[in-house]
């Protein structure tokens, strides 16, 4: 097969480590968006863009360390199969110091700027080879402070256009915006817009009532259990039928929470995919929420709606993200950088596709992988 080059931050390398073509890759230290470092002996010093600092003023507390580990088992496809594993982003709450993997000789690192998706690409022929990719990632809460007015990046226009335009969804683009003004009435300002709109869609999600917000969930999604990551969409369409710039964020949980044990993970994580959102105001960037997790511990625990801890959690839980989690890519709606159109809202595991790498098709064939975190020192 013929040997691709790959792109991260704007950097051409084929390989490991971007050097030269072997099947295993170690001490690979990337920079925040500026493209790759030489590999040395331990892990980079974590480096925020100049543009994204003052965004440091709103998150608080230690950069904590952890180790993740995607080990995907060799697996045979009815074609020429490719092989895709998303890499966390690089932001001023996440940063990955380290990426070391083995197995995959026809292999690098493509990104997808629209999305902010790194994915490590293996090619792998009529089956996907054995592969462990082992990264180093560092996090810090994430606190939206309603005193740090003007203190963050100023995002691009185009930026902010992607996160106004229509995604899918089961209603009409008349009936979701129609619910979405019901819901605001005559409240103008973006932010006590979005809480207006938070605060009912989880009156409504815990309350059972997943009818009332239906038009604004993503196609093929049932009521009355709608998932924790069905609500963040209905947040995130609402937003946008109000042309408050809002997106989705796919990610992974990697640690055990502090606000509750029930929300955290350490070990084996591999089912542990979270859906979390931000929406951006004119006089303070993105604002991060959460109410997938608010459902989630409902559902665990068998809480009313009306319990105590449900409704702490749902107060904290707006302007607030826990960094026992990393987050790969905004969506809804991604595109595998040099691959093709999956028809998936988001990306959080390892897939598979076959093949043209760019006009293929996801594979019909399950992708055998198992996911583990844990603290790093």
């Amino acid at each position: 097969m013929k040997r691709r080059t790959f792109l991260l931050g704007g950097l051409l390398a084929s390989g490991t480590a971007f050097a030269a073509p072997k099947k295993n890759g170690s001490g690979l230290k990337k920079s925040s968006r500026s493209g790759l470092r030489a590999p040395s002996s331990g892990p980079a010093p974590i480096k925020v863009p100049a543009k994204l600092a003052p965004e440091l003023a709103m998150s608080g507390g230690v950069w904590r360390p952890y180790e993740i580990t995607i080990d995907v088992s060799s697996n045979s496809h009815d074609g020429d199969a490719t092989l895709w594993i998303p890499i966390p982003m690089d932001t001023p709450w996440q940063q990955v110091t380290s990426v070391k993997w083995s197995g995959g000789s026809n292999a690098g690192i493509r990104f997808d700027p629209a999305s902010q998706l790194h994915a490590y690409v293996v090619e792998g022929g009529s089956s996907t080879p054995s592969v462990m990719l082992t990264l180093r990632v560092e996090t810090r809460t994430r606190q939206f402070d309603i005193t740090k007015r003007g203190t963050f990046f100023h995002e691009s226009e185009e930026e902010l256009d992607r996160n106004v335009r229509e995604t899918s969804y089961q209603g009409t683009s008349a009936a979701l915006r129609g619910l979405a003004e019901d819901i605001t009435g005559r409240v103008i300002e973006p932010l006590p817009r979005a809480r207006a709109l938070y605060d009912w869609l989880l009156d409504k999600a815990l309350a059972g009532n997943c009818n009332a917000f239906a038009v604004a969930m993503p196609p093929r999604t049932t009521c009355p259990n709608p998932k924790g990551e069905d609500v963040v969409i209905a947040f995130v369409n609402l937003c946008r039928a109000l042309n408050i710039p809002a997106r989705a964020v796919w990610g992974q949980i990697i640690g055990e929470s502090r606000l509750n044990a029930k929300l955290g993970a350490t070990g084996n994580v591999t089912q542990d995919q979270r859906v979390r959102a931000e929406f951006h105001t004119p006089g303070y960037g993105w604002i991060p929420v959460d109410p997938g997790d608010v459902l989630r511990l409902q559902r665990l625990d068998n809480l009313s709606p009306t319990d105590s801890r449900l409704q702490n959690l749902r107060k904290k839980l707006f302007g607030y993200w826990e960094m026992n989690w990393v987050g790969y890519e905004y969506g809804p709606g991604f595109t595998l950088p040099g691959g093709p159109d999956t028809g998936l809202p988001g990306l959080a595991t390892p897939l598979a596709t076959i093949g043209s790498p760019k006009s293929g098709r996801v594979s019909d064939v399950t992708v055998h992988y198992r996911i583990d975190t844990r603290p790093a020192s």
